[in-house]
């Protein structure tokens, strides 16, 4: 509160805390907020002073007090530097002069070409190249007729006599899995059945003893369509097997199955059934 003339007259602070508990803590803080501004901008103001101020107290003592010229001075010697040794090149060692050529002669060697390609005359004839004392390549050069020969090869050597054999046939037999095309008989499973039915003879032991089922019949299309090494899988009796590997022995050819787009030996299994009307 403000005093005028002897009579007490409220500030801001009063008005905004009039009705209100002042002995809270902000009425105290907000009155003695000016008091610590002061306090605040005088320690402020005497920082910057003795910042300012610092330097030019260190030149002056520095000047009054100036260093001893005897004062010792440390220095830090490293290791000696090291000494490159010189680089001595490697002796040079003169070049071996190629030995002396031999004179050369060409030979062509025979190749079959058709008629209109043959050579009227050779670069040379049996008789010069037998008689000469130079060597036989594929080039006619001068040299040395006393010089050794070289160790290239003659080139009148043809070499081993290749002979070519077929390649060897693929025996493997495929598993079904294992093929992108199955062997087939006529045009599918209806010519299939069909030949069956119509080639089977029901044994008569089957008949009379009222033998029915599936016989099971394992073989072989190999790669030209032929049905090779039947055998049963499953058998019923009665002479039931016995006709049924009799008659697939006796198919024509299967179009045959194909793995990567050739022509390979596949197993196949079929089921034959016996049954009575």
């Amino acid at each position: 509160m403000n005093v005028v003339h002897g009579i007490t007259v409220p500030d801001a602070l009063d008005i905004v805390f009039e009705h209100r508990n002042k002995a809270y803590g902000a009425y105290q803080l907000r009155r003695e907020y000016p008091a610590y501004l002061g306090r605040a901008l005088g320690i402020g103001f005497l920082l910057i002073c003795s910042a300012l101020g610092l330097p030019m107290l260190l030149s002056a003592v520095s000047e009054a007090f100036p260093a001893s010229e005897s004062e010792s001075v440390l220095v830090e010697i490293g290791p000696p530097p090291e000494i490159e040794k010189p680089v001595v090149p490697p002796p040079v060692v003169p070049p071996t002069p190629p030995p002396a050529a031999r004179p050369t002669m060409i030979f062509v060697p025979p190749v079959v070409v058709v008629d209109n390609q043959v050579r009227d005359e050779p670069p040379h004839t049996q008789e010069e190249l037998f008689n000469s004392n130079a060597e036989i390549t594929t080039i006619d050069s001068d040299g040395d007729p006393e010089a050794p020969p070289t160790t290239e090869p003659n080139p009148s050597d043809f070499g081993p006599v290749i002979e070519y054999k077929p390649a060897s046939q693929d025996e493997t037999i495929h598993e079904p899995y294992a093929v992108q095309k199955m062997p087939s008989f006529g045009s599918g499973e209806k010519d299939l059945l069909e030949y069956l039915a119509k080639n089977i003879t029901y044994p008569a032991l089957a008949r009379e003893n009222n033998i029915q089922g599936v016989v099971v019949l394992s073989f072989v299309v190999d790669k030209e369509g032929n049905v090779k090494s039947v055998t049963p899988f499953q058998e019923i009796g009665g002479g039931c097997s016995k006709e049924a590997i009799r008659v697939v022995q006796s198919m024509p050819r299967w179009n045959p199955g194909e793995a990567n787009g050739h022509p390979v030996n596949v197993r196949f299994v079929l089921p034959v059934r016996f049954k009575l009307n």
